[in-house]
């Protein structure tokens, strides 16, 4: 009989035996699918399990939500094992490492910094930041927003940073003038440099209107397509 026997038929599991039974899986005597996967053939498993996480939120299911954060929860100690076989870094370590940025980030919590609102909260966190990242320009700053992202996504977050830093882009009126008049000049030859302004434009906009632009497409599309069932 094998070691691992003892996971089978337990009434609760932990995050240890989680641990154990992905170590068993990637074993010689595992899971023959388990040991051959890597970082990037199991990447849009990642993703799909973090997205299928949002439409659990999205739909308010607390049953399914259970379910899909233990998938992304896997996946985290997947890809923690496959670095631990390097001798790189271990699933403990990616819990330390997280549990030691939240200390350092809320010093208004675990130390004598004082934040008494959510923008000073954010004001310390943005700081703390830039200081343990080493990022000494603004530019550094921007492009540390990840390019993984949803294009508008990113573009939302990139303005949102640029105005913390002082950007001055205009009132709504001038960005509603500006966007109307760029896409007038769309055409076949310039349409992906205009549109993509426009677009880059609209998520500044979005912001200035408090618009979360990524949510605003999704339930736009979303409703289009219960629209089109209809008709």
């Amino acid at each position: 009989m094998k070691a691992v026997s003892k996971f089978a038929g337990k009434d609760r599991y932990s995050v240890e035996d989680l641990v154990e039974i992905l170590k068993a899986l990637r074993a010689p005597d595992g899971c023959p699918w388990d040991r051959e996967q890597d970082h990037k053939s199991i990447r849009r498993d990642f993703l799909e399990e973090c997205y299928e996480a949002i439409e659990a939120i999205d739909t308010e299911n607390p049953v399914l939500l259970r379910e899909e954060l233990g998938d992304v929860l896997l996946q985290i100690v997947f890809h923690s094992t496959i670095e631990e076989e390097e001798g790189r870094f271990d699933f403990y370590d990616v819990v330390s490492d997280v549990a030691e940025k939240m200390v350092v980030r809320h010093p208004h919590v675990f130390a004598d910094t004082k934040a008494d609102t959510t923008e000073e909260v954010l004001t310390n966190w943005d700081q703390i930041k830039r200081e343990t990242k080493q990022q000494k320009t603004n530019r550094e700053v921007l492009a540390s927003v990840s390019p993984a992202m949803p294009a508008l996504m990113r573009a939302q977050k990139v303005r949102k940073k640029a105005a913390k830093m002082g950007e001055v882009t205009g009132d709504v009126a001038a960005f509603k003038e500006k966007i109307c008049a760029g896409v007038q000049n769309a055409d076949e030859e310039n349409g992906a440099a205009v549109l993509g302004t426009a677009l880059f434009d609209m998520t500044e906009l979005a912001r200035k209107l408090g618009v979360d632009a990524e949510q605003a497409l999704f339930e736009t599309c979303r409703a289009y397509i219960e629209q089109f069932e209809a008709k």
